[in-house]
């Protein structure tokens, strides 16, 4: 009869540890975890076409991916968090199958399975767990790559006819899923056949032809995932990405020999990533930066990791015999072995298409080589003689991808909520905007590296009707704030047309609307092409392209559009930005009344600006009122900063020549302000 510790250290419990820690390290924040990055343009796409559109978003290069995300959205729709958890135990059953994986390969070798699979499913050197929408397919085709190595090994060591060949069917079936997902994955093959073949050069009192023979006979039925997936992909699918076309990619060491050195320069690079640089850069360059509070919490979430790994270690009455915990040579060169060879396959695909690893920007390439960097860092654990040594290592360990994991996650929380804010606040001040305007905008919370992080939000809130053809026109594009862009405002540099994965834009950089956020504390800012209000902090292209911005593009006597709580989150408190935003659209209503009254509703309830040039407005209107007292108050809170004293000069000039204003008020402007 089996024992409570026999099941407790049985492969179930093992994988029950490796999800709670798993979840320790990915869950914490994920409520406050919102759309980013490519997540806009995909759910902006669902909401105007539907999930068929995924077919035609994903034509171009990964047609698959469409056949995960259509279910997919069907069942979690627009709601973010369902995608951060479904994206979650992919990940951590990855980490599960690894576990099994290893078991299988080395029986005996409890500890090395488990901290392999630990390891694996809690891996700090992969950073895009929160953008978990546009990232679903990458996670997703790792659990089936994971799970269809699993599935080989189980079928190689089962010696019932039927079982075997269901695994195998099994197990090609699931091959080929995870390289419709991702065909850089393609690496884990190598992982596949270095296991068989481990697993063949076992057996004893056959000669090296007879295991060659075996190795080959016994792998033939595994051949047909890379084999099938290869021809269909260079001989019938036409890749439109030059990234993921790999006859273009591969072709090109024949015009330029020495992009192979290159390529073995990548290499070494990235052997050196996935091993020790991703246990160690992104903690330094996630967590330690972490505000006070913050690494607070993580050490605790940390903490608790560490004490469920001690406390399942405990439970499971695992001791290591010293033959376990010091492996003999023949089963550290077959570790050595699979892992080395793992990581070179997860790592060439990438290489051969002019890609490497870099941190934390290209963390997804190390997905797949990650296999056998945990198995190598499992076999450095293992090999420690002293068993408190190897958990306190373990524990160690545990701590890095905790800590990394959570600042990975505070970063994009923070993301996530200044995107949110930033669009509210764009919703306060612009009741429409008028279709066609292009967008440029700039905000310190998310770097705006394309132009659909501008226009997939602005769309959603402004224009989310229904669209029956294809493509879907983007109503208000949008162009990202790059020297290109300041040129082509600059010299009216005409109309662009893009084309992007089933999206269309006519972007008209003669009829641009800016919108500034300078700092996190400060308020947005559609900037007056006439009468640009600017301060110090502003983005020195912001300042080139300011002129050109046509404020006349928000149309201020439409409805006001609300930004849909699913998407954009709750509205935030009305504080000062509301007050500001509410000020500045009266302003340009012309309703000089209405500015004082918002004042002195923001003053009493204890609002203040955070950038002085916030004060801008409501000096006008005391400009337009006669107010000198009131106009004389604020401008002692401008006058000590040169250059938002010219700022408020300009301004000031611009309102006398556009509105009717008092000998007295235009006096002090004269003398006071512009003095």
């Amino acid at each position: 009869m089996q024992t409570l510790k026999n099941k407790l250290n049985s492969f179930w419990f093992g994988a029950l540890l490796i999800l709670v820690i798993a979840g320790i390290a990915y869950l914490p924040l994920v409520s406050r975890l919102g759309y980013l990055n490519d997540d806009w343009y995909l759910m902006y796409d669902m909401q105007v076409k539907g999930p068929s559109f995924f077919h035609e978003i994903f034509a171009i290069d990964r047609p698959g991916r469409a056949l995960a995300m259509i279910p997919l959205f069907s069942v979690f729709g627009f709601n973010p968090l369902w995608y951060h958890l479904s994206a979650f135990l992919f990940r951590a059953f990855s980490g599960i199958f690894v576990y099994w994986t290893m078991k299988m390969l080395w029986e005996k070798r409890n500890s090395f399975a488990f901290v392999s699979g630990l390891f694996f499913a809690i891996y700090p050197g992969f950073l895009s767990m929160p953008n978990a929408i546009d990232y679903q397919s990458h996670i997703l085709g790792l659990f089936l790559a994971t799970l269809s190595v699993a599935l080989t090994i189980r079928a190689v060591l089962t010696a019932d006819r039927a079982k075997k060949i269901l695994l195998i069917v099994a197990s090609v079936l699931t091959g080929w899923g995870y390289l419709s997902q991702m065909e850089y994955f393609i690496g884990i093959e190598v992982f596949r056949f270095a296991a068989i073949m481990v697993l063949m050069w076992r057996a004893q009192g056959e000669t090296f032809r007879q295991k060659v023979t075996k190795i080959i006979a016994v792998s033939l039925p595994y051949l047909l995932i890379a084999a099938g997936f290869l021809v269909w992909r260079l001989f019938f699918f036409s890749s439109e990405r030059k990234a993921t076309d790999v006859g273009l990619q591969v072709t090109q060491i024949l015009t330029d020999p020495l992009i192979a050195l290159w390529w073995l320069n990548y290499l070494i690079q990235d052997f050196f990533t996935v091993t020790v640089a991703a246990w160690s850069l992104p903690v330094y360059q996630l967590a330690f930066p972490m505000r006070l509070k913050d690494m607070a919490v993580a050490i605790v979430w940390a903490a608790l990791a560490v004490t469920a790994l001690l406390a399942g270690i405990r439970w499971a009455g695992e001791t290591l015999s010293e033959s376990e915990s010091n492996s003999d040579t023949g089963t550290t060169r077959e570790t050595l072995f699979v892992s080395l060879l793992a990581m070179a396959g997860g790592l060439i695909p990438v290489i051969l298409v002019n890609r490497h690893v870099t941190l934390p920007d290209y963390s997804r390439y190390t997905l797949i080589a990650s296999v056998g960097a945990v198995m190598l860092l499992a076999l450095l654990v293992e090999s420690i003689a002293k068993r408190s040594t190897q958990v306190t290592v373990m524990g160690l360990l545990v701590v890095i991808a905790v800590l990394t994991h959570y600042g990975n996650t505070v970063r994009y929380v923070y993301e996530t909520e200044a995107t949110q804010n930033f669009w509210w606040q764009v919703a306060w001040r612009a009741p429409k905007i008028e279709e066609g305007v292009t967008l440029i905008a700039s905000h310190p919370g998310s770097p705006l590296s394309e132009d659909y992080f501008i226009w997939s939000p602005a769309n959603f809130i402004y224009y989310p009707e229904k669209q029956s053809n294809d493509p879907v026109v983007v109503k208000l594009p949008a162009a990202v704030l790059d020297g290109n862009t300041v040129t082509q405002i600059t010299t009216n540099g005409g109309v662009e047309t893009p084309l992007r994965r089933g999206n269309y834009l006519e972007r008209d950089f003669g009829n641009v609307l800016v919108m500034v956020q300078s700092s996190e504390n400060s308020c947005v800012r559609f900037i007056n092409g006439a009468s640009p209000e600017l301060n110090s902090y502003d983005d020195g292209r912001v300042v080139m392209i300011a002129p050109y911005s046509k404020l006349d593009s928000v149309q201020t006597d439409a409805e006001m559009s609300t930004p849909p709580a699913n998407i954009f989150g709750a509205e935030p408190e009305h504080g000062w930005c509301y007050y500001y935003q509410s000020a500045d659209l009266a302003r340009q209503r012309g309703d000089w009344n209405a500015i004082p009254q918002l004042l002195d509703e923001a003053l009493s309830k204890g609002y203040y600006p955070n950038d002085p040039l916030e004060w801008i407005p409501f000096m006008q209107a005391y400009a337009v009122q006669g107010n000198v007292d009131k106009i004389r108050d604020m401008t002692k809170l401008v006058v000590l900063d040169k250059y938002l004293r010219l700022q408020v000069c300009n301004n000031m000039k611009y309102l006398a020549g556009n509105e009717t204003l008092s000998t007295e008020v235009n006096d002090f402007i004269t003398k006071k302000i512009c003095e």
